[in-house]
Order: structure tokens, then C-alpha cells, then sequence
């Protein structure tokens, strides 16, 4: 089912742009960059802070980097369709891409924990230590992220089937 999606996109008009639009793949590199450093620079911040570092930030203050978070998935949601669009049958089968979207999942499921049960009572916990739910979603974080960034990174020398 996946690969007669993946094929269907293939032969669309927006895939022979980007694969004939010689300037467009480093540019959509670049721009993936960009958001990935906005994205995990911001992110970086929250979860060291969730870990009990960087007192010097109140939790008040890192709420203010979530937009940024937001602003920068979304930079990369963008950049990276148009990746997969450019070349749908090579990603559909790359172990690389799989499990970097599986690493992105958890990421989001990661989220929802954190909108639920760590961010509503941040204010309290400037002055304690933070529970174990907040070091368990910045470990987490800190972790699938890493490791999206790996996979990302060696999507082009992984084995595609």
C-alpha cells in the first residue's frame, strides 16, 4: 500500500520539479538545517532545564521556546516532504527513513506527555527538584531527537531495502 503511494507521487508534477530543478535539493537541505538547529537549539534549552540544569532559566521562561520548537517542525515537516517527494521510491524503502519517522512518532507521543503532565504544573518548579516525569520526557527528547538526527544524516549510505 505504501509503495503504490509512494508511486503515485512519483509520478506527479511536483516530483519532476524537484528532481529537475537542479538548485532545489541543497537549497531544501539548507532550509532543513535551519529549522533543525531552531528546533532542537529551543528544544535543547526545555529538556536540560526539565533535567534539573540551567537554574538560571525559570520554567516560565522556557514555556517562551515552545512557539520556537513549533516554528522550527514545522520549517522541517515542510523541507522534508518535499524530500520524500522528490524522491518518494528511494525513501519509501530506506530503513534510514523508516526508522527516523518511527523515531519522530515516539517524539510526537513524547509531546502529548509532556503537554499533559509536565508543562501544566511547571510553575511550581522553580524552586524543587523536578519530578520524575519531566527528566523521564526530556530524556526521551533528548534521545529520539538524537537519534532522528542520526538517521536523517545517514539516510543516503543506508540500505534501501
Amino acid at each position: 500500500m505504501f509503495q503504490s503511494f509512494a508511486s503515485s507521487i512519483a509520478d506527479s508534477g511536483l516530483n519532476r520539479w524537484i528532481a529537475e530543478t537542479y538548485w532545489l535539493w541543497p537549497v531544501l537541505e539548507i532550509i532543513h538545517f535551519i529549522g533543525l538547529s531552531i528546533m532542537l537549539g529551543a528544544l535543547l534549552i526545555i529538556d536540560v532545564r526539565l533535567l534539573g540544569m540551567l537554574r538560571s532559566y525559570d520554567t516560565a521562561s522556557i514555556k517562551r521556546l515552545v512557539p520556537l520548537i513549533w516554528f522550527g517542525f514545522c520549517i522541517n515537516l515542510a523541507s522534508g516532504t518535499m524530500f520524500f517527494v522528490g524522491d518518494p521510491m528511494r525513501y519509501s524503502i530506506n530503513i534510514g527513513f523508516q526508522l527516523k519517522m518511527l523515531l519522530i512518532l515516539i517524539a510526537g507521543l513524547n509531546v502529548v506527555v509532556y503537554q499533559l503532565q509536565v508543562r501544566p504544573q511547571l510553575t511550581g518548579w522553580n524552586t524543587v527538584s523536578m519530578p520524575t516525569i519531566a527528566r523521564l520526557v526530556a530524556i526521551t527528547s533528548l534521545a529520539t531527537w538524537g537519534g532522528v538526527l542520526l538517521l536523517g544524516r545517514l539516510i543516503p549510505y543506508v540500505g534501501t531495502g
